[in-house]
């Protein structure tokens, strides 16, 4: 009940006094419960084991998706590699070991939560590490390629938040399909960097649009959600730009 002088502070009404006693008599039942202490080891089990392979791959809660990008550390290049290929041998280490704690256990269907991931890194093992880097003319790495795919989750995140914004609706399945792949492009209208190189800065903007090539533009999918009439409209389109195409004083 320690939790409860956290959450319900004093002094309390009548009403919370009673709803803290009921609570109180439920969670006495539950530890006379012998399925929930069960149930309470097989989790600490499971997650014992879960931890265990997280520090083998030395990942971090700003790894997780959406982590605290507060707490992700940017190594240069060069060390992220050699950090990388640590973590491969450290995990080469932690298969050992756990293939010696497994035994001859059928990892088709494992038992224990050590089976499991034992399962899943045998499966999957290769595609963990071996990523490619990008070296320069004079043999310097200049980039990793990223071991998660947590960038590309948060930026769709955030995407879709912002898109969740501008249209008011719940369910953007159809928003998302019928967006063109250019609006990601949008995104980096937010790093100086790119403006500078794309048009000097947001006040000259409108000319890098004026420059777009007008039949490119003709070609791009409309930033439009689709509905009944979408069909319509475009057959209509179509047969003005082939109107435009004749002499109609002829």
């Amino acid at each position: 009940m320690l939790r409860a002088d956290i959450w319900v502070s004093k002094p309390r009404t009548r009403a919370e006094r009673q709803a803290l006693k009921r609570l109180e008599s439920l969670v006495l039942s539950l530890d006379k419960d012998k399925r929930f202490h069960d149930i309470v080891g097989s989790l600490e089990k499971g997650w014992l084991a879960f931890t265990q392979a997280r520090d083998a791959l030395r990942l971090t809660n700003a790894e997780l998706p959406r982590g605290d990008e507060r707490y992700r550390h940017l190594d240069i290049p060069a060390q992220q590699a050699k950090h990388l290929q640590e973590i491969e041998k450290q995990v080469e280490y932690y298969l050992n070991d756990l293939r010696k704690l497994v035994g001859d256990e059928n990892l088709i269907r494992p038992a224990t939560p050590h089976g499991v991931i034992l399962k899943y890194f045998t499966k999957y093992k290769d595609h963990l590490f071996g990523h490619p880097v990008i070296i320069d003319d004079d043999g310097e790495i200049i980039a990793v390629v990223q071991r998660t795919n947590n960038v590309d989750e948060h930026f769709f995140g955030n995407e879709k938040q912002h898109l969740r914004r501008r249209v008011g609706r719940a369910h953007l399945g159809r928003d998302l399909e019928d967006q063109p792949a250019q609006a990601a492009i949008a995104a980096n209208l937010r790093h100086p960097d790119y403006v500078r190189i794309l048009c000097g800065s947001l006040d000259h903007l409108h000319n890098a649009f004026a420059d777009l090539d007008e039949q490119a533009l003709g070609d791009a999918t409309p930033l439009v959600r689709s509905n009944r009439d979408s069909d319509l409209q475009k057959r209509v389109r179509t047969l003005l730009d082939q109107i435009d195409g004749y002499d109609l004083n002829g």
